[in-house]
């Protein structure tokens, strides 16, 4: 009995066994096409590739693993909070630029202005309430 690459006495090769394709016996009609960054893409290629799967059909067994689970928003719960999170932030320190604004010409208008160390500190506050709303916000665009 010949093993595999022998060949055999007297048969013609046979055609390899057609292997069953596990697609459905319809095309899918419904599509959806996402657009991702340079890092976007390449964090996607990477992660098809160490599971040995086009980009495309690991975005769509992914997706489908989550959207199957019994929970689907969890795998995007964590994201969407720290981004309502930042946008109230921002939402906060919107107004409070806005009353920084009322507050500067009030004092400009009426041209005594109160202790400067106390009008330095919340200054120094805010900015500093600023600086940590853009470094999340850096940190949420960079890590997604």
């Amino acid at each position: 009995m010949a093993g595999p690459g022998e060949p055999t006495r007297g048969k013609a090769p046979q055609p390899p066994t057609p292997r069953r394709r596990l697609r459905e016996s319809t095309l899918r009609e419904k599509r959806v096409h996402p657009r991702y960054s340079d890092d976007e893409f390449a964090l996607l290629a990477n992660a098809a590739a160490l599971s040995r799967m086009p980009v495309g059909g690991y975005v769509a067994e992914t997706s489908l693993a989550a959207a199957r689970a019994d929970d689907p928003t969890a795998s995007v719960a964590d994201y969407r909070a720290m981004v309502k999170a930042l946008m109230a932030a921002n939402g906060q320190l919107g107004k409070i630029g806005g009353n920084l604004n009322q507050l500067a010409w009030h004092l400009n208008k009426d041209g005594a202005w109160p202790a400067l160390d106390p009008v330095q500190e919340l200054l120094d506050r805010v900015e500093a309430s600023i600086a940590d709303v853009d470094v999340a916000v850096a940190q949420v665009t960079s890590g997604r």
